[in-house]
């Protein structure tokens, strides 16, 4: 009697397992809008409560001289019609990248940005840049976040973009120029670059956190000659070996007169906090040796440094489109890998490209990395009109999701 009590005992959890592993909401969730390619490339991505919004441009000017209102209201008429595929508004919305063909076109994106977001505003970064994809003049990448009382505004809330924005345990800072307040800029680059990483800082503090909880930063900077300069500041203000992802970004300009601009995600849970690092990436890719990990994990997320097609020891061989694009693939790759993910994983990604012209090209190569299960979202762009005083033809990083190892 005991046995069969024992054996029915054990089936019935063996069903219940089985339940929940068939009824359990999926981790990951993609949501397409109805195309000529459905299932290839995706609107929004939502990983628990956590949505990502694909780069949405303005998409063809109905008159030439249409305002950067108008196509900043457009774009996020789009951004909207994602979001509601999912449940979620504008409201939901925690962080926005904006970047501008036209470095003048701020005064008017912005006015629309107050009439999008009267109160509570979302974190924002903003930049110009040399080329949007297709007709499309401006860009905006969204991160939103379903549960609102969990979405918290960090510092002052009367500012025309938040300070920072908390959601769950995710803090998102807007970008923090170089700019002392009520006292200008400095006068040398290093010592804006030293006070843009301090304006970062003052965000963290403002929500009890400091640079040890940061997972991903995102750099801009107007010259590639300020690159050493910025990298020797930057290594000031983390421990060598834990430091965050990080993409750099050389950019056509960042406005008010500053020279870089610096934003990031953190982590309010430092015990979910973890590097990844492959052996092939021991001391992390060359120039950037010093001031990024590899990945970051956070819960079930991960935070990819940004990749080129530099073979580790040899830096880059080649200038075709092709052999650089796959070996950037093969550089996460590793990284992936060593974090028990693959390129399934991805929820959401950023591509740049040195020329808008190989955009057509890099679409062919992109799809073969996701058969399985389809990409996340995408944002692409040409940052500059050939800034960069190397051969990099192509860059991307990369946000993931998936069970850790």
């Amino acid at each position: 009697m005991k046995k069969t009590t024992v054996v029915l005992s054990v089936s019935m959890m063996l069903v219940i397992v089985f339940v929940f592993n068939v009824f359990a909401e999926p981790l990951i969730k993609k949501f397409a809008r109805p195309g000529p390619k459905p299932g290839l490339y995706y609107s929004g991505v939502m990983v628990g409560k956590t949505y990502y919004v694909a780069g949405t441009g303005d998409g063809r000017p109905e008159s030439p001289d249409e305002s950067y209102a108008v196509k900043t209201k457009r774009c996020f008429a789009s951004i909207q019609r994602s979001l509601q595929m999912a449940n979620l508004d504008l409201a939901n919305v925690v962080q926005a990248w904006v970047m501008l063909e036209d470095p003048e076109a701020v005064k008017d994106m912005t006015a629309a940005w107050k009439e999008t977001f009267p109160t509570n505003s979302p974190a924002r970064t903003t930049f110009s840049v040399a080329n949007i994809p297709g007709p499309s003049q401006m860009e905006i990448t969204a991160i939103a976040y379903s549960d609102l009382s969990e979405r918290k505004i960090v510092g002052p809330k009367d500012l025309t973009y938040s300070l920072g924005v908390l959601a769950g345990e995710t803090l998102y800072v807007s970008g923090r120029g170089s700019s002392i307040p009520g006292s200008g800029q400095p006068e040398t680059f290093e010592e804006q670059a030293r006070q843009a990483m301090k304006n970062m800082e003052h965000a963290l503090t403002e929500a009890g956190l400091d640079f040890g909880h940061v997972l991903w930063s995102n750099i801009y900077l107007d010259s590639y000659d300020n690159y050493g300069v910025f990298n020797k500041v930057y290594s000031e203000f983390f421990d060598y070996g834990n430091e965050p992802a990080r993409i750099t970004v050389f950019v056509e300009g960042i406005p008010g007169g500053n020279h870089v601009e610096v934003t990031c995600i953190a982590t309010t849970d430092l015990a979910s906090r973890r590097i990844v690092r492959p052996a092939s990436m021991k001391y992390g890719p060359e120039e950037m040796a010093p001031t990024a990990s590899p990945g970051v994990w956070a819960g079930n997320t991960l935070y990819l440094s940004a990749q080129t097609g530099y073979i580790p020891g040899a830096g880059i061989e080649t200038v075709d489109l092709e052999k650089q694009f796959h070996q950037m693939m093969q550089n996460h790759l590793d990284v992936l890998e060593e974090a028990g993910l693959g390129f399934e994983d991805i929820v959401s990604a950023n591509v740049y490209l040195r020329n808008i012209n190989d955009y057509d090209l890099m679409n062919i190569y992109y799809p073969e990395y996701f058969r399985v299960n389809g990409p996340g979202v995408r944002t692409c762009f040409q940052p500059n009109h050939g800034s960069a005083k190397n051969d990099v033809r192509v860059k991307s990083t990369f946000i993931m999701a998936g069970e850790r190892k």
